[in-house]
């Protein structure tokens, strides 16, 4: 595989993305990946039910990719003038991002400690870094890497 082939996989996504965790950690970001959230009315949908599979499927995908996953709860939006009386309706966020995470041990034990982030937003309004980062400031690293 060429280097520029690289810049998008493996050990040189590291280099791309290095970003700054809660209390002042430095962390590598070593996969991410943006899935859509809702593909149309035959995968996720409008209704708790669906969004919640659609939830499901987006964790064990990241599961299978990269390890456990923590995810950042996400901002559902109601939508009342779809619902109707037992059947609310309500929206993800168009995407679901995963990014798996490295940082230094908590256990000097170890070499590495890893966290798989899962998150919601409709869109990217910053560098993905700081979108990142921004979504690892929710998470308590301690508790949450491996």
């Amino acid at each position: 595989m060429n280097r520029k082939a690289q810049q998008h996989a493996g050990p040189w996504l590291d280099r791309l993305f290095p970003i700054q965790l809660h209390g002042g950690r430095i962390g590598t970001v070593k996969g991410f990946s943006v899935l859509p959230s809702n593909t149309g009315i035959l995968e996720g949908g409008l209704d708790p039910e669906s969004n919640e599979q659609q939830r499901r499927k987006i964790r064990a995908l990241a599961k299978d990719r990269y390890g456990p996953v923590v995810e950042v709860e996400p901002v559902i939006e109601p939508l009342p003038e779809l619902s109707r009386p037992g059947r609310p309706r309500e929206r993800l966020p168009w995407m679901a991002c995963v990014a798996q995470l490295e940082s230094k041990p908590h256990d000097p034990e170890r070499l590495a400690s890893a966290v798989t982030l899962v998150w919601w937003q409709d869109a990217f309004t910053r560098p993905i870094p700081e979108e990142i980062e921004r979504a690892a400031a929710c998470i308590d690293w301690a508790s949450a890497s491996d």
